[in-house]
């Protein structure tokens, strides 16, 4: 049974409530409501700023302190005043992308700000995602060079202007820096890129994903990252808010077509649970054909009841369909990835030897693992 906090956060979770979601707000937020636990749940959901927002709009503050009150509202002034300048440096680097010719598909937060959001402070966001073909990734970055962007020490993809941070891709999952990553996707990435569309983003030329790309991609960066942000299932619901049925049908085929029958079924297994979002009846049939495994469910229950899944997670969420050596190669380089990937996961101790960070990552995998025994 879900909390009154848990219920609320849910219920905080959509963009334009209807007058029956926001009177179920007033209703459950007159109840005895743990305010300050609230918050720490939103601010690590990524919703605070959606909380604020609607229980502005409901009239579901009042068993907020005035302190409290004041915090949040700070945390969405905040969130839209570093958004404006995310936007503001990604219009420049655009500007003399356009100018040279250089493509770039702007993936995740920045380009839902637009699309999806429209409200500049609801959606939070760290840093500004850029996928570029391999070919023009040198010209790129001589060009954030030249603009007065410096690589990150410890992530060479990482380019930081103060602080706006882009953060490169020349694989769509990031595949350069886990390269079994590439065979997540039963087609080669140039399938995606040959459906990406132009847009205009303030004045000037981007690429962004087809909408049934962008679903399955937000699914895997999501699942990627074990679903620690709920943030990351409202963006999904909120591209697929006004979808008619033949949206859901090219979605399906999309599915399909890149062998992502498995983690779409993940992801709308937890919008279901934790976002009180239902598909279409023959989407459900569809995805009903390709059922979740009994460890997969069990992963996807503990991240409903709000506990943190272990680092071996995408094993299970995350991986390729079928068994065999390329789902091996995959979940051998997530366990033990590249001597460089894991000096940016212990970065905090610069100085080991190699033979020290694996050592580190068996014992944090194992105490993981322990931690998930214990709670199962």
């Amino acid at each position: 049974m879900s909390t009154i906090e848990q219920q609320v956060l849910a219920l905080s979770a959509e963009l334009n409530p209807d007058s029956r979601k926001q009177q179920r707000l007033r209703d459950l937020t007159s109840h005895d409501l743990d305010t300050e636990h609230l918050i720490t749940m939103a601010v690590k959901e990524g919703l605070v700023c959606l909380l604020y927002k609607n229980l502005k709009q409901s009239g579901g503050l009042n068993p907020f302190s005035k302190d409290q009150r004041k915090r949040i509202e700070l945390l969405y002034h905040q969130t839209a005043g570093f958004n404006l300048r995310l936007i503001y440096d990604l219009r420049e680097v655009l500007r003399r992308l356009n100018q040279n010719k250089i493509q770039v598909v702007l993936l995740q937060g920045i380009v839902l700000l637009q699309k999806v959001y429209k409200d500049v402070g609801l959606r939070p966001m760290t840093d500004i995602d850029l996928w570029v073909l391999e070919r023009n990734y040198p010209r790129l970055t001589d060009i954030l060079v030249s603009s007065g962007y410096r690589k990150d020490r410890l992530y060479p993809n990482t380019y930081r202007k103060g602080a706006t941070t882009l953060d490169l891709h020349t694989h769509i999952l990031g595949g350069e820096r886990i390269k079994a990553r590439s065979m997540l996707f039963t087609k080669s990435q140039d399938h995606i890129y040959a459906d990406t569309r132009v847009i205009n983003f303030e004045g000037h030329q981007a690429l962004c994903l087809s909408p049934y790309d962008q679903v399955l991609y937000l699914g895997l960066h999501a699942l990627k990252h074990n679903i620690n942000r709920l943030m990351w299932l409202v963006d999904i619901k909120g591209l697929l808010s006004n979808w008619n049925r033949s949206d859901w049908k090219a979605l399906m085929d999309r599915a399909k077509e890149m062998g992502q029958e498995k983690s779409l079924s993940c992801i709308f297994f937890l919008l279901r649970h934790l976002l009180d979002f239902y598909p279409p009846e023959e989407v459900r049939q569809f995805l009903e054909r390709d059922r979740l495994g009994f460890l997969t469910k069990r992963l996807l229950e503990q991240r409903i009841k709000k506990d943190l899944l272990p680092v071996w997670a995408p094993f299970f969420l995350f991986s390729p369909g079928k068994i065999g050596l390329g789902s091996l190669t995959f979940i051998f380089e997530t366990l033990f990835p590249r001597k460089e990937v894991l000096r940016q996961v212990f970065a905090d101790f610069p100085d080991l030897k190699v033979w020290q960070l694996y050592w580190m990552r068996l014992v944090q995998l194992l105490v993981t693992a322990k931690m998930s025994l214990k709670k199962s």
